[in-house]
């Protein structure tokens, strides 16, 4: 579940610009709208601050009938330092906050890797968040009029992150990495401002076990050449334990594959026969509940390899990534 820290006087001003319903509205700004009260409604818990007991038959609505979400009323939801929130603070944050000028809004964004929707943005970031203004799904394919052609595509897709997870059993093939592994770290890392956690999760058979010392010295050049700042763990699950899916976490976002992520060769052209890419907003509850599903089998095969007798030839972890620790608590 997304964590919304939503002002008030932001919350007011949402109620105040509801769209007039179509004809006389437009369809999308009706489609943002109503999507955005929902998510508030029962898609996220919610923290309300600057409230000051105001009378509203919106606020009345928002906080009763939420479906298992909560809401609550407390002026020490942000709890930063210098407009920098520490490692503690919930990986899923969503923050929409009424602040006083450009200045403070510039270094809200620049010291963390989390969504800050402001008075005269908010509706446009939930359109990112929500990805209403793209496709979920586009072919890869050649035949295709509207296709996935490049990875330069993920920024239509990517908001700033904390931490990502990239999981493909094919992912080490070193004759394509730099086009298509790197290329999807490069894309996700222009949209965040700060050092992240990136965690490869691999398969690798006992028999040609790759040495993943030699990967990870390799991989962390590759992202140094590129002025990539993250802390790069590396995992090679056995033939008993692997991830069959193929996926890629964020804070906000899951892509998913029907294939490998090696689409393209060093000219950019398809060397995949043929797959679907999906992007799925975690925005929406069923999505959230599949890609949680996921991370925690993910989690439990990270495990399983830091507890084997394999673990040096298996395991290379530099951080703690905090999307595989979100739920460990309720398992």
């Amino acid at each position: 579940m997304l964590k919304t820290i939503l002002d008030y006087n932001i919350f007011e001003k949402f109620t105040l610009n509801q769209p007039k319903p179509v004809p006389f509205g437009s369809e999308m700004e009706n489609k943002a709208w109503l999507t955005l009260w929902e998510y508030f409604k029962s898609g996220s818990d919610i923290c309300i601050t600057n409230y000051k007991n105001q009378n509203s038959i919106f606020l009345t609505n928002l906080t009763t009938g939420r479906k298992g979400t909560t809401c609550q009323f407390n002026e020490n939801c942000i709890k930063q330092h210098k407009f920098t929130f520490p490692k503690k603070q919930d990986v899923r944050s969503v923050f929409f906050i009424d602040v006083a000028n450009d200045s403070e809004k510039n270094k809200y964004q620049m010291n963390n890797g989390y969504v800050f929707g402001f008075k005269d943005d908010y509706m446009q970031i939930w359109k990112d968040l929500a990805l209403l203004e793209q496709p979920e799904v586009l072919p890869v394919r050649k035949n295709a009029k509207i296709k996935f052609h490049s990875w330069d595509q993920l920024s239509n897709y990517v908001l700033p992150f904390t931490d990502l997870i990239i999981v493909d059993n094919y992912m080490f093939d070193e004759t394509i990495w730099e086009h298509n592994l790197i290329r999807i770290i490069e894309e996700f890392s222009y949209k965040t401002p700060i050092k992240f956690n990136l965690m490869l999760l691999s398969f690798s058979h006992s028999d040609s076990l790759f040495k993943i010392k030699d990967i990870h010295i390799k991989i962390t050049k590759l992202l140094i050449d590129r002025k990539i700042q993250c802390d790069l763990s590396i995992a090679l699950a056995d033939q008993w334990i692997k991830e069959h899916d193929r996926g890629i976490f964020s804070n906000y976002l899951r892509v998913k594959s029907g294939d490998s992520f090696n689409f393209f060769d060093k000219n950019g052209k398809y060397i995949t026969k043929g797959t679907d890419i999906d992007f799925h907003t975690l925005s929406k509850s069923d999505k959230i509940n599949a890609s949680d599903a996921a991370l925690i089998n993910i989690r439990d095969i990270i495990e399983k390899i830091n507890n084997s007798l394999q673990k040096e030839k298996r395991f290379i972890e530099n951080s703690k990534n905090r999307l595989l620790t979100i739920y460990h608590k309720v398992l």
